[in-house]
Order: structure tokens, then C-alpha cells, then sequence
């Protein structure tokens, strides 16, 4: 369906998938084109105008979960519960390669800003990086220990960030490789993430019915939660937070949470830490 962004009416329907419709994305070059994925393993382009299907891209033998445009239109990206992510012509609809490699159903496929790159996230936990020409695989990034849901490239290519099964958001060096920083806040799946056009947030979304709004991370070293509430310092359990503070608390990097349960912060400015902890304390 396609919607009036303004006022919410809806403009027209694009009829002529047969089972589910997974991803939808408008072509960002001029708008003009929409391409749709579906579990009835279908890869369709539709004129964004007219409604009329274009083209139905056909080679995938299972579900279709992620589609994407090349950012000048002229090709397309998807990626199947086949395992495999496919190269098409946006023009005419043929298939230009197929990527293998990953061994669980793809989740997640998109190009990188300049169209040189593929990055892919699948159900065997990993993030792969490929040659958007070649079809070479360049790199794995390994940390995930769940299914990868979701990635996404920063928008100068320079970063890559992904959503796990397990409520982890990693955020890569995409020319390296190098894991950056895992952002934890999320109580189960993230479903989707993106970083913003100037690059300095993300925002992800999860099953736990939150979106979290996170600041672009750098390389620096910060305190991370295990499972009973406490906050760990170089491994070291340094404060426990109750479990209702839990559920709605600011991690780091975490700027903003949109959520009905509302959010926390702790602050630290008057605490005295190590040996002064017994000057905070009250019997």
C-alpha cells in the first residue's frame, strides 16, 4: 500500500504478491521505482506512479525477507530464506549474481552509500561483508551469538551496525572489520536498525515494544549490565540496579527511549566510589 506521508490517506494498493510482503523500499535516486519481497519467493518492481508492476524477479526458492535499490536505482539487493543474497537488474529485472555463504536464512541486505559494498545479516549469526561487483565475500564480523535481524550501513560507509535475536546492537569498523562497541539496552530481538543521516545516532527497534535512540559510539571502553542487575566495571560487579529500573534504564550511549513505561538515567556526580563509599551510605 502506498500511503500520503502527509495526511495519512491511503493512495493505492500494489496487487500481485500471493503470500506475505516482508520489505518494501522506495528507489532513492528519484523515487520513481518501489521494490517488494515476499514469502512467494518473489522480487517485485512496481512504477511508484502508476502502480504498475515493472518487473517480478524470480530465482529465489524460498521466502524473500530484504530487498534494497542500489542509491542510483540500477540495481537491486535481496536476501532469502534460501541462504542466499542475489544481485538484479533494476532495469530489467534479471538476475545479475547470487552470493553464498551464509548457512541459516538471510535476514538482511543493503548496499553501502556508494554502491561498492554489500553487507548481509542471516539466522547463522553472522554479519558478512561483499564485493558488490565480484560478489567476493571481503570479511565475517563475529560477536552476534543470535540470529542477525538487522544492518545497516552509517551514511559515509564508513560504519556498519547490526541487531541481533539476543537484544545485542553491534556497531563495526566496515573497512576493517573491527568491532566497535555492543549497545545494550534492548530486553529481546531487535527487529530493525538505522543510523541517521549525520550520522551521529542510531535508533533501533525491538520486540520489547521500545525504540531506543543511541549515540554513535566510539572506540572508548564503557560499563555493561549482566543478567541480575549489576552493573559491571572491568568485569566487576561495582553497583546493582533493581529490576523495575532495570526495564527502563539508560545504557551507554542510549539518549533517548520511546516507550509507555516511560526511562531512567543514574547519575553519579555526588557518589564517592572505592574507598569513600561508606561516606554515601546509611544504615
Amino acid at each position: 500500500m502506498v500511503w500520503n506521508a502527509k495526511t495519512g490517506e491511503l493512495l493505492r494498493e500494489l496487487q500481485g504478491h500471493t503470500d506475505i510482503v516482508t520489505s518494501v523500499v522506495f528507489s532513492p535516486h528519484d523515487g520513481n521505482k518501489i521494490v517488494s519481497g515476499s514469502w512467494d519467493k518473489s522480487v517485485r518492481v512496481w512504477d511508484a506512479k502508476t502502480d504498475k508492476q515493472l518487473s517480478e524477479l524470480q530465482g529465489h526458492t524460498s521466502h524473500v525477507n530484504s530487498v534494497a535499490f542500489l542509491p542510483d536505482d540500477h540495481k537491486i539487493v535481496s536476501g532469502s530464506r534460501d541462504c542466499s543474497v542475489r544481485l538484479w537488474d533494476g532495469e530489467t529485472g534479471g538476475q545479475l549474481g547470487e552470493l553464498q555463504g551464509h548457512t541459516g536464512y538471510v535476514s538482511s541486505a543493503v548496499f553501502s552509500p556508494d554502491g561498492n559494498k554489500i553487507v548481509s545479516g542471516a539466522w547463522d549469526d553472522s554479519v558478512r561483508v561483499w564485493d558488490a561487483k565480484t560478489g567476493e565475500r571481503l570479511r565475517e564480523l563475529q560477536g552476534h551469538t543470535e540470529i542477525v535481524n538487522s544492518v545497516a550501513f552509517s551514511h559515509d560507509g564508513n560504519k556498519i551496525v547490526s541487531g541481533s535475536w539476543y537484544h545485542s546492537v553491534r556497531v563495526w569498523d566496515a573497512k576493517a572489520g573491527e568491532h566497535l562497541a555492543e549497545l545494550q539496552g534492548h530486553n529481546i530481538n531487535t527487529k530493525s536498525i538505522v543510523f541517521s543521516p549525520d550520522r551521529n545516532k542510531i535508533v533501533s527497534g525491538s520486540g520489547d515494544q521500545w525504540a531506543h535512540v543511541w549515540a554513535n559510539p566510539s572506540l572508548d571502553a564503557s560499563w555493561v549490565m549482566d543478567g541480575d542487575g549489576w552493573i559491571l566495571s572491568d568485569a566487576k560487579p561495582a553497583i546493582w540496579i533493581p529490576a523495575t529500573i532495570c526495564s527502563v534504564l539508560h545504557h551507554p550511549y542510549s539518549v533517548l527511549i520511546i516507550s509507555r513505561k516511560g526511562s531512567a538515567t543514574i547519575s553519579f556526580g555526588y557518589s564517592k566510589l572505592e574507598p569513600s563509599w561508606r561516606d554515601c551510605y546509611t544504615p
